[in-house]
């Protein structure tokens, strides 16, 4: 999906990066992503709603799915707390040659 220099400019910069499937299936996640939230090696492949404890985030992602595989183009944020950090978290749909793929969620700690 992506090549080592492109991999290595993503794992570089403050921001975490999750790319997923239209399904929910994490594709690709940064370092910085696994820094600020919990991203490990055997998530790839997985459902992102596993990576989620609290009903109402696998609710917000369910809606979200939905709303992308309906046509909805505009980007999401919103802010959530983890432990001591607030994080502005933005979701994004990923098109690939002009096809929607899936989404892109951009995490940064405030």
């Amino acid at each position: 999906m992506i090549d080592n220099e492109l991999r290595s400019v993503l794992d570089q910069i403050p921001v975490g990066i999750t790319v997923t499937d239209l399904d929910g299936r994490i594709l690709y996640y940064n370092e910085s992503c696994a820094r600020i939230v919990d991203r490990k090696p055997e998530y790839i492949g997985k459902d992102i709603r596993s990576c989620h404890k609290k009903s109402e985030s696998i609710t917000k992602i369910d809606t979200l799915l939905s709303e992308i595989k309906n046509g909805k183009r505009e980007n999401y944020c919103y802010e959530s707390r983890r432990k001591d950090k607030v994080l502005s978290v933005t979701i994004s749909p990923y098109k690939s040659l002009g096809e929607l793929i899936g989404f892109i969620q951009s995490i940064v700690v405030k």
